[in-house]
This record gives C-alpha cells, structure tokens and sequence, in this order.
C-alpha cells in the first residue's frame, strides 16, 4: 500500500513524502516487458521470444524512465486526493529512490492557494465621484457628431495646410525595426492625436515623402513604443476638406432617429449621464477593491502569478495586430512585458484570492443556471462565433472557470452592497461615450 505524508513547507507550498512498495514496481515492470516482449523486434529472436535478460539489455534504460515516470505520475495523482490537495501549479519532483526491485520514493514539492480570512469588507467607506452634465459637454459631443459624419471634398492644392485631411501612406520604424505601417490611411493635419503623423505634415507636398522623429513618453498607451524615438516615412498621396453637416433637425433624424435636435440634445445629456454613473461606479468597485488588497497581507503562489502574467503578456500581444513582431523577435517583447507587467499579475492574483475568501466567508455560490444564462449571453453576443464560444464552455475546465469568476464578481458586488457610499460632483469636460448618438 503507497504512504504518503504531507509537510506544510509554508503558506503556499507543501510537500508530499510519497513511498511505492517494492511489490507494485516490480509488477508494473514485469508488466511492460510482457507488453514490450509482444511488440519489440530483437536480432536473433522471433518476435514475442526474446528473453527478458536480452530486453533488459536492449530497453532497460526505457523500460525504467517510462515504468518510474508513470508511477510518479499515478501516485502523484492518487497522494494529492488522499491529502485533499488542490494543487495550482505542476510539482516539483525530488526522486531518492528509483531501482528495480526496491520500492519507489520521491518528494513532491506543490503550490497550493494560501488560507485567507477576509476581513474588514463590510461598511467600507467611499466616494462615487459623479460628473455634473453642462450644456458645453452635450455641445462637445454633438460637434464631434458632426465630425464624424463630415463629407470629405477633394482638394486641388498640392501643398498640405493646416486643417486638411491628408491620405497618407507611413512607415514606422524603432532603428532598424519596423514598428507599424498604413496605406491610404486618412488624418487630420494638426488635429489629434498630437504625437501622430498628422502634427508633422504641415507645409509638404503631395508625392514627396516627409520623414521625422517622434519621441513617445514612457507612459504611452502603446507598449511598444513607450520611451522610444520613432523615425516615421510619411507620404502623402491626396488632400480633402472636411465639410460638416448642418445642425438641424434632418441631422438628427440620420444620427439618432430623434426627430428634432433638441431630442438628440437630450438623448445626447441621458447618454453622458448614464456613461458617468457607469464610470463612477467602476471608480467604486475599483477604490473598494483596492482597499483590500492593500488591508490584507498574502503570500502569492508564484506558479498563479506567473499564469496570470502570462495572459497579460499575450493580451498585450493580441492587440498589437498587425504591429506585433514576426516570431524571432518576439519572445524578446515577451521577457520585457513579462518584467512589466507581474506587478499587475500580482495584483490581480491577490484581488481574487481575497474575493474567493469573501465568498467562502459568506457562502456564496453560482448556480449552473446562472452558469448557462451567462454562457447564452456570450454566445449571442459573440455572433457568428457563438457555436465556438458554446462549445468552448462545454470543457469542465472552461465551465468552472466562468463559475469562479462569476463567485468573485458576486463577492465584490456584497462589498459594493454593504459599503458606505457618498456621491460627490466633480467638475464637467470629461464626458465619452461612443459617437453614435
């Protein structure tokens, strides 16, 4: 019968002391090479006659890795139930015993989730910061309605103003490494954004290739290019006028289906205000939350940590698109957001170990008909995809893993519930929601 004892090595790690009798290793060997005699073709021997000493001879070394390696595997397997461990990474395997005959003995060193008590949720204290809506923020929106809605008149002039909207063709390049291009793209002469081609192109000629430096602060929202210098090869090939649709009621009609456009003044107020509460409220969530993480001290299992990098880094990667390097470079740009972004894992890591204790403490549960309402949400939404996004979440693993997420986010709206809300006003002028009236 396989021992095993269990030693709590500290917070996140225990180790597994595990012994396979010597009657069981020796049955598995003499297992495979019974199934290894069957199948092996050995010089001299017809097949399914070899001796075991001449098997021995020829395989031993494979017959042992694979007969020791899949006796780990299946005691490991068999010790962590027993113990009732849930380990959240891959083990580290120390072996001390592996001989014909003898019995198998190994330690199994395993990352488990830290025992958290959660405390000080309730009645937490916040401020939901809600911005008053003026006439100018309504005015600002419904101008940068008209925007984009504007007709685009061809120019005859060959030299590029202020103003103008110029189709580019650009290069983009970090040294000797291309960063981005863009044919017949279209831009705002001295419009926003004010680091982009569009602030360098005042003065140039149809057809003749501009070429400039764009130093990028180190904050920039493009990873790629925070605290670099960027050489761009701009040429542009056509020049339009930006004519603006009149404000009147047929404009209103066409942008939002209001009927005159003091309607649209108003569906456009209700919009600015219901994207304010939703920002306030994230502001809530975001404050509550970052309240816990900083009142509780929890060692992290790094195996978590380094899962949850992982999926920043490639969150990271997957919108960069076109721009994100061909396969040589980049595991480069991996190592560096790898060492940028952790702090962010570790974060995040501990913001859900603390909700996962939330939950236990209140005994929360998710049940599957929330599971599947959740799941047919996303499905719909993900139209033409959602036969995938069904039969993704039809994997056990996928299924809990919504589950666990759906648990954290019923934990953090108890704390939401139980805090100690004040609205306060802060000023206009920051008012976005999508321009599509």
């Amino acid at each position: 019968m396989m021992k095993v004892a269990l030693e709590t090595v500290d917070a996140v790690r225990r180790r597994l002391a595990v012994e396979v009798p010597a009657g069981e290793v020796s049955a598995e060997i003499d297992r495979a090479y019974d199934h290894l005699r069957r199948k092996a073709r050995v010089p001299g021997f017809r097949q399914g006659h070899a001796p075991r000493a001449v098997l021995e001879r020829f395989f031993g070394d494979q017959v042992r890795a694979d007969v020791f390696g899949r006796l780990v595997s299946q005691s490991y397997a068999e010790a962590v139930r027993e113990q009732h461990i849930e380990p959240v990474g891959q083990p580290e395997i120390v072996t001390e015993q592996a001989e014909p005959g003898e019995s198998l003995r190994y330690s199994a060193t395993v990352e488990v989730r830290p025992s958290i008590v959660a405390a000080g949720y309730n009645g937490l204290s916040v401020e939901r910061p809600l911005q008053t809506i003026i006439d100018e923020d309504v005015d600002r929106f419904i101008e940068r309605l008209r925007h984009n809605h504007a007709r685009l008149d061809p120019i005859e002039r060959r030299v590029v103003q202020r103003g103008d909207i110029a189709t580019i063709d650009y290069e983009a390049r970090i040294g000797n490494r291309a960063v981005g291009r863009g044919d017949a793209r279209l831009v705002e002469v001295g419009g926003e954004p004010t680091d982009g081609p569009g602030a360098h192109l005042e003065g140039a000629e149809i057809g003749t290739p501009v070429n400039f430096e764009v130093d990028y602060p180190a904050d920039h929202g493009n990873r790629d290019l925070a605290g670099q210098r960027v050489a761009f090869r701009v040429v542009v090939s056509a020049l339009a006028m930006r004519e603006l649709p009149a404000l009147d009621d047929a404009f209103a009609q066409s942008v939002a289906e209001c009927d005159t456009v003091e309607a649209l003044r108003e569906r456009v107020r209700e919009q600015l205000v219901a994207a304010g509460r939703r920002e306030a409220d994230k502001f809530v969530r975001g404050s509550l939350m970052g309240r816990l993480v900083s009142t509780h001290e929890v060692e992290l299992p790094q195996a978590m940590v380094e899962r949850r990098t992982e999926a920043l880094v490639e969150e990271v990667l997957e919108e960069l698109g076109p721009r994100r390097p061909p396969a040589r470079r980049e595991e480069d740009l991996r190592v560096r957001l790898r060492g940028e972004l952790e702090p962010q894992a570790r974060e995040q890591v501990k913001a859900d170990l603390i909700l996962e204790a939330v939950a236990a403490q209140e005994h929360l549960v998710v049940e599957d008909e929330a599971i599947d309402a959740t799941i047919d949400r996303l499905a719909e939404s993900a139209g033409k995809a959602r036969e995938r996004v069904r039969a993704l979440y039809q994997e056990p693993g996928a299924r809990e893993g919504l589950r666990g997420r759906m648990l954290r986010e019923r934990a953090l709206e108890l704390v939401v519930e139980r805090a100690v809300i004040t609205d306060v006003e802060r000023p206009s002028g920051v008012a976005g929601v999508s321009g599509n009236g």
